[in-house]
């Protein structure tokens, strides 16, 4: 399924560039995600954590960096993941450019994701894990731009970022699946 996001970052895209393409940085902005080990530097490993009601699900994975253009600020990135009691997986290939918007860099995202065996029976559709992918994309943007607002006042900005990559909890599927829910209504 074909699913399109976007998002802002509070900096020009120079500068946002090379702080998404941080990938040790960015990945504990992810709801869920952790870093699991760093191959080079296109080849990463994580794990993600996904809680829905009492069952917890967890996913490990890895994150390739398939292709990157720097000059036009834009890559693809193919992410693999497997859960590790054999209910499912998960396979997605985003592509992302950005482009000025004022002071910002607006990040348009186009994904192309697969689900199979159970993880697949929980969305039920198109919309609904569209609803989703929009939610934790939104949250996301919103730890993201809390660790630039944490970089930016600490002179070091790389030291600024480690600092203020904190994992964030698991995914809460049924959360999300709530909210979707409540946005589908209010439309």
């Amino acid at each position: 399924m074909q699913i399109q996001n976007r998002f802002e970052v509070p900096m020009p895209p120079a500068q946002a560039w090379t702080f998404l393409m941080n990938i040790p940085a960015t990945v504990a902005c992810f709801p869920g995600a952790e870093l699991v080990e760093k191959i080079d530097e296109d080849n990463y490993r994580g794990r993600v954590t996904v809680k829905l009601g009492p069952l917890t699900m967890v996913f490990s994975g890895k994150l390739v960096i398939e292709s990157r253009d720097e000059a036009a600020r834009s890559a693809t990135v193919k992410a693999t993941w497997t859960e590790t009691k054999g209910r499912g997986n998960a396979v997605s290939v985003t592509q992302f450019f950005m482009r000025e918007h004022g002071r910002a860099a607006a990040v348009e995202l186009a994904s192309d994701v697969q689900l199979a065996g159970q993880v697949a029976q929980y969305g039920r559709g198109a919309g609904m894990i569209s609803e989703i992918s929009a939610q934790l994309i939104a949250k996301f943007a919103e730890n993201l731009r809390a660790s630039i607002d944490a970089a930016s006042s600490v002179p070091d900005e790389t030291v600024a970022v480690k600092e203020a990559s904190v994992p964030q909890p698991e995914i809460s599927l049924l959360g999300l699946l709530w909210s979707a829910g409540l946005n589908r209504l209010k439309r």
